[in-house]
């Protein structure tokens, strides 16, 4: 069996995913294998490891990848790609094939929160971006958690149990931190602290959301959307029900892995050239 690899190259993680080349598009494939590293700074490293983690899942070697699709800030820098495709567009199409109903969808990542519209098979119809700064992304979440001395792994729940959460109402990341400063020195519990900021994230979130024409249920993807917090804080500021991949994280990865596979398969069903034709 031969594979197309998707590769996200984000900024704090790689992402890989695997799916059979000769999977049927029309019934929506299911993904074989998947891998995860640390980006750090040899982006064409963490791409190779990420992908020998997805091959290793299932017992299969670089020989048997037939087409590989990067996506993500570092796409550029993977020699061994066939085709580069920015995360709007394979957000969007990774998102639509899990949940083809919705038309909205909202990307958190370690750097920027990305929220997309979409139309027919999964392309985009509008996106929205947020500005660069960490009080808008995730990793506001990983210093605040820093600072407050809590496991990153568990700040998602420990907001679920927020009795009175206070605000973050600034927009820099620095002037944030001094908001959770005085909270703390004022006595407020990690808790009402930790709901406050995904109260803020959630906050940006429905301005981009709405500047893009979002509406209805949302699918919630990237690393922040494993934080029950931040769906807790989404579906009560928007309204609306937030759907969540099983493997959020690595939806762009998916949706590369799906646009490379249409294009293999468009090019074993595409007409001769006259040069082939020639040669016959």
């Amino acid at each position: 069996m031969r594979l197309v690899a998707g590769i996200d190259v984000g900024s704090a993680f790689t992402k890989a995913v695997l799916l059979a080349e000769s999977a049927d598009l029309a019934n929506r494939p299911e993904v074989l294998a998947r891998g995860t590293v640390k980006t750090g700074v040899d982006l064409d490293r963490a791409a190779r490891t990420a992908l020998e983690s997805a091959l290793n899942e299932i017992g299969f070697s670089a020989s048997d990848v037939a087409y590989v699709a990067t996506t993500g800030f570092g796409r550029y820098s993977v020699s061994f790609r066939d085709i580069q495709i920015t995360d709007i567009t394979t957000g969007a199409r990774g998102a639509w094939h899990l949940f083809p109903l919705a038309s909205g969808v909202l990307d958190i990542g370690s750097q920027s929160t990305r929220a997309i519209t979409l139309i027919g098979s999964g392309k985009v119809r509008q996106f929205k971006t947020n500005d660069k700064c960490a009080a808008g992304s995730g990793s506001f979440i990983v210093r605040a958690a820093k600072y407050l001395q809590v496991n990153l792994e568990g700040v998602g729940e420990m907001a679920l149990n927020a009795k009175n959460p206070q605000p973050i109402s600034s927009v820099c990341a620095v002037l944030a931190e001094s908001e959770i400063i005085n909270h703390v020195s004022a006595g407020v519990s990690i808790e009402d602290i930790l709901y406050g900021i995904y109260d803020s994230l959630a906050d940006r979130a429905s301005m981009l959301l709405k500047r893009a024409g979002s509406s209805g249920e949302l699918i919630f993807i990237g690393g922040v959307a494993r934080q029950q917090g931040m769906v807790r804080a989404l579906e009560n500021r928007l309204k609306v029900k937030v759907h969540v991949p099983y493997y959020c994280e690595h939806v762009c990865a998916l949706g590369a892995a799906l646009l490379g596979m249409k294009r293999v398969h468009a090019a074993h069903h595409s007409p001769p050239s006259l040069k082939e034709l020639d040669a016959c």
